[in-house]
């Protein structure tokens, strides 16, 4: 299910994710196309939130929730809002490195190793480039 539909951290989420899909290029993804994956941002004064996402023609976009998903991230909300404060100042990639590496994100499917060198070269790539404010 998807939650937080009206929250102020489920908007920072989507945007985030729409700036993550506009600076990728068109390999970043494109061995992914049909990929159906589940954020969850966990605690905070708003409770859980939840995303849902596809990879289709290279670029994310939101969808409906599904029974099953290629893979699910989720993480708390310091987590997340420490990752997004990273890649607004170019350490977003350093920063997912080194949650993982702490398990402060979880990821549940088959293809993490693929999906979050996929996210790390996003990351990088969204430090080097301007952008508005998420």
């Amino acid at each position: 299910m998807v939650s937080g539909e009206s929250s102020k951290v489920g908007q920072l989420i989507d945007n985030f994710i729409q700036q993550l899909s506009e600076v990728a290029d068109d390999e970043d993804w494109q061995e992914a196309d049909g990929w159906v994956g589940k954020w969850t941002i966990l605690g905070g004064k708003e409770g859980d939130i939840s995303r849902v996402y596809e990879v289709r023609d290279g670029r994310f976009s939101p969808t409906t929730p599904r029974q099953v998903y290629t893979g699910e991230v989720i993480m708390s909300q310091d987590t997340f809002l420490d990752i997004v404060a990273a890649a607004l100042h170019g350490k977003g990639e350093e920063t997912f490195a080194e949650k993982y590496g702490k398990r402060r994100i979880r990821y549940e499917g088959e293809q993490w190793l693929v999906d979050s060198e996929r996210f790390r070269r996003v990351l990088r790539r969204m430090g080097r480039m301007p952008r508005r404010v998420l």
